[in-house]
């Protein structure tokens, strides 16, 4: 069909010259074969034929579905025809001066320092749970994705310089300090744990394996992680992105400035660090129930 053959183009495009993260391709090729698929129950076989009424009324047909979710398929799909007017494809982007609708970005939730602690200071029984441990720590100790913390290899943690090197969105990378103990923690892994795990030691292996040298997934630590927060009795439905905004609250509560903490997380824009901000802070509601006259009343 011929809108595939496009949709593989842009694929490879994205993929190969503009670097975008395995996750992004996936979002974008769900949002775009969704919308192809629409098209072509309605007759549509050439993308040079689709009208700006096609794609109204494909959003009509999903307008049930939530508006972050929309606004990532205009954003995918406002990307793609700007691709083929690139590529000559089409004369015109008919999406080029329609404005991706506005969706209120939600105040992350971050766990306490106190909740964090029973996480990474939990007694490891074995290989797996040591393994386990570190990888939340240095999620932690450097504010990284799930993706970020499993693509991390041997060669771009630097013990001796209590720091590590991370591939962030777009192949971006950023050197980040990680605090002395997290540091010690990590150094008794790769002299004391990996070997038990994998006798591939260059400096490109994966800092982080399981038994027989297997790949750690995202999967894998998101079930890890729910098996921790189960046992050191943590009630709440956590997700290694919690662990993210953790440590960014806690950076932005203990007085680093927001340009830091952009920085440490890698964030293109200030307005993505920005939302931290609006998270109440403990000890200025302290200060306020104590200074206001009628604080404690």
């Amino acid at each position: 069909m011929s809108l595939d053959n496009q949709l593989e183009k842009f694929y490879n495009y994205i993929s190969s010259e503009k670097g975008y993260s395995p996750n992004t391709l996936d979002s974008y090729s769900n949002d775009l074969k969704l919308l192809s698929n629409h098209l072509e129950k309605n007759n549509k076989y050439s993308w040079e034929k689709i009208s700006l009424k096609d794609i109204n009324e494909y959003f009509e047909s999903i307008k049930n579905q939530t508006k972050s979710t929309q606004k990532r398929k205009y954003a995918s799909i406002k990307s793609f025809f700007k691709f083929l007017e690139f590529d000559n494809h089409v004369e015109s982007n008919i999406l080029e001066k329609i404005r991706t609708p506005k969706v209120g970005s939600p105040i992350p939730k971050p766990l306490s320092i106190n909740e964090i602690e029973k996480i990474i200071e939990f007694e490891d029984k074995n290989l797996e749970e040591y393994t386990n441990t570190c990888i939340f720590i240095l999620m932690y100790a450097a504010g990284l994705r799930v993706s970020e913390v499993i693509s991390i290899k041997i060669g771009e943690i630097d013990i001796e310089k209590q720091s590590v090197r991370v591939t962030g969105k777009g192949n971006k990378q950023r050197v980040l300090p990680i605090y002395k103990n997290a540091s010690e923690r990590i150094g008794l892994y790769i002299k004391d744990i990996r070997p038990n795990l994998s006798k591939n030691k260059n400096y490109s292996s994966p800092l982080f394996v399981r038994k027989n040298s297997k790949n750690i997934t995202r999967q894998y630590v998101w079930k890890k992680l729910k098996q921790r927060v189960m046992n050191v009795g943590i009630n709440k439905n956590v997700t290694p992105h919690m662990i993210r905004h953790s440590f960014a609250t806690h950076l932005l509560q203990g007085g680093a400035s927001i340009r830091h903490v952009q920085e440490f997380l890698g964030h293109s824009s200030i307005e993505s660090t920005q939302i931290y901000t609006k998270i109440p802070n403990e000890k200025l509601i302290q200060d306020y129930n104590v200074a206001h006259p009628r604080g404690n009343k």
